[in-house]
């Protein structure tokens, strides 16, 4: 039944409205159509290319197949129960947590353009006007029932649907259609472009050069994807296991990129394969292209693609990959006198191999899933996929959430602001101190607070550091997720990641890693070799006492200079035990002097 709901300041009628874009797009000709499909020309993030898609106009499934010169193609399969994903690795997963599957819902509906039915099932309203050149549109919001909501906007002269508009974890994204010409007994649009309001410079359009339209569906076109058979382990073994460290915190992994020497990437549940452009420039590997990404930061940094022959950690090797290259700040790569950090890997490799990862024993173990069997004692804890992170159900002060599971997360759990609205942590504890970080996109920030538990896999963590965070912007402003974690939650445990089965094991262990505090009271980073940049100073610390203050810069650390210190290697002096003491050389402005701080617990 359509429920009509009179919008206070706007006059229209939905079920009028769909009536007008049912005439104006074919009519009763919808009746007869079993299948609609598509193919044309491709341009996204400065890459020409070419895509492809399928609707199932009485069951509501749905194909997407784009192909970008470099970049490679992605598949996504709505089967009408999961929503499959290829990504340009080659590797396969469900869109399976919560969203998406409701969201997968309000698509279904959408492809099969349920709202014209003469009696559409869901519920309508009237939520504005909008603006098209000279042409004014009507803003009608749609929810389908259990779904995601999608605000169409609809011309009122041409009365044909101009946009639709879906709110997603921490964006809008927006499909606009344009360029409406007759197919047969159907007015069809041949612009197709995708946006969203965090990442545009990502949008892509699609110029249809040929629309098919067909009585009946064909199954073979919703088939769940087939992986890219572009995985090996070589000398015939079962798995590899590698040295991994934890360097500042940030867990480590040594891969060589087309056979050459390997170098050290950050191991992240939820990347993707990332070089640094001065790694890639090492390794004479070049990008095309121009688009953007986000992340933990709350802000974008540009990106642009490039292919490598072969990515290999151990003896398990990945061929053909796609690699997104990124210009980092210093700030990222640097590791002091060592060979600086390469980038990042990590959903390519979980979709391939069962990973575990031992932080007492500092190694990771990759087994091929296809032949992945757990053996030991662990609590298994399902796992979902929003995107690419994995996400966990866990507990903070017994409120159930559901939480990245990151190994990027070199901090703290992190809770986000509508979780703890929800749940009422934010009022619960009182302000505490601020904390800053950094991720992709820029820098981010929250209070810390402690937890009187966190509990996740029937393990109970008590007195558990937290940042609570308000991010406006970025992946931590989600509210979809409860929160993200990582080392601190993580290293309880020597977690198993088997993505096929959707499966995290977890093994306690005696004695969780110990991670001390920075009991100096400075946030810092290294913007360049020289000097360690003073970002902020926690009060009533050590560093308060000694009068040093946010945008001093340290020039020398023990006698030494400070270009011969990474980030990490501060980090390891600043979380010393309490009454250590630490020498700093403190400039600020034209002035230099000299101060000691006695560390002290927080």
């Amino acid at each position: 039944m359509l429920a009509l709901i009179a919008a206070a300041t706007i006059s229209c009628n939905p079920g009028v409205l769909f009536s007008q874009v049912a005439a104006a797009t074919g009519g009763a000709a919808w009746k007869s159509v079993g299948e609609v499909s598509a193919v044309g020309n491709l341009r996204s993030s400065g890459l020409n290319g070419t895509a492809a898609f399928h609707d199932d106009m009485r069951g509501g499934r749905y194909t997407n197949r784009q192909t970008l010169s470099v970049a490679g193609e992605t598949l996504e399969v709505y089967d009408g129960q999961t929503d499959w994903v290829r990504d340009i690795s080659g590797g396969v997963h469900a869109y399976d947590a919560w969203y998406p599957r409701a969201l997968a819902v309000t698509q279904a509906y959408l492809t099969r353009r349920a709202y014209l039915a003469s009696n559409p099932q869901g519920t309508f309203s009237c939520v504005g006007t909008g603006s098209s050149g000279s042409d004014t549109t009507q803003l009608v919001r749609v929810q389908p029932p259990g779904a995601i909501p999608a605000t169409l906007a609809i011309n009122n002269r041409t009365h044909l649907v101009e946009s639709i508009a879906i709110r997603a974890p921490i964006e809008t994204d927006i499909t606009t259609f344009a360029d409406y010409r007759q197919v047969g007994r159907l007015v069809l649009p041949f612009a197709i472009s995708h946006a969203s309001s965090f990442e545009p410079e990502n949008g892509d359009r699609t110029d249809v050069t040929r629309y098919t339209v067909s009585v009946n569906a064909t199954a073979s076109d919703f088939q769940k994807p087939r992986e890219i058979d572009n995985a090996r382990t070589l000398a015939n073994a079962n798995s590899t296991t590698v040295p991994v460290a934890l360097e500042g915190r940030q867990l480590l992994v040594w891969a060589s990129i087309n056979g050459r020497a390997p170098m050290p990437f950050i191991l992240d549940t939820g990347g993707h394969a990332i070089l640094d452009t001065a790694a890639a420039k090492i390794l004479g590997v070049r990008g095309f292209g121009a688009g953007v990404s986000g992340g933990a930061g709350s802000g974008t940094i540009g990106l642009q693609y490039a292919r490598v022959r072969s990515m290999r950690i151990g003896n398990a090797e990945l061929l053909d990959q796609p690699m997104l290259v990124i210009p980092y700040p210093y700030d990222f790569y640097e590791r002091g006198k060592r060979v600086p950090l390469a980038g990042i890997l990590g959903l390519e490799w979980f979709e391939r191999y069962a990973a575990r990862i031992d932080y007492a024993k500092r190694n990771l173990t990759l087994t091929p899933l296809a032949n992945f069997t757990f053996r030991g004692a662990a609590t298994r804890v399902p796992i979902r996929f929003q995107q690419d992170m994995p996400l966990a159900n866990a507990a903070a002060d017994g409120n159930n959430g559901w939480f990245g599971v990151d190994t990027g997360n070199a901090g703290l759990l992190i809770l986000y602001g509508d979780y703890l609205r929800r749940t009422g942590l934010f009022a619960k504890y009182t302000p505490g101190a601020t904390i800053k970080g950094s991720g992709t996109g820029g820098s981010n920030s929250g209070t810390i607070q402690t937890l009187s538990s966190f509990g996740i896999g029937g393990s109970n963590i008590r007195s558990l550091k937290a940042d609570f965070t308000q991010m406006k912007t970025g992946s931590f402003s989600s509210w979809t997720e409860a929160g993200d974690l990582g080392l601190t939650v993580l290293s309880h445990f020597t977690p198993t990641f088997d993505y096929a089965n959707g499966t995290l094991y977890l093994e306690p262990v005696a004695h969780p890693l110990d991670i001390p505090p920075n009991r100096s009271g400075i946030a810092f980073t290294k913007n360049q070799s020289s000097t360690i940049d003073v970002e902020a100073v926690r009060p009533n610390s050590p560093a308060t006492v000694a009068g040093i203050v946010a945008g001093d810069t340290i020039t020398a650390v023990n006698g030494r200079s400070a270009s011969e210190f990474s980030s990490a290697d501060f980090l390891d002096l600043v979380t010393a035990p309490a009454g250590s003491v630490v020498r700093l050389t403190i400039r600020r402005g034209a002035n230099t002097r000299a101060v000691e701080l006695t560390l002290r617990h927080p």
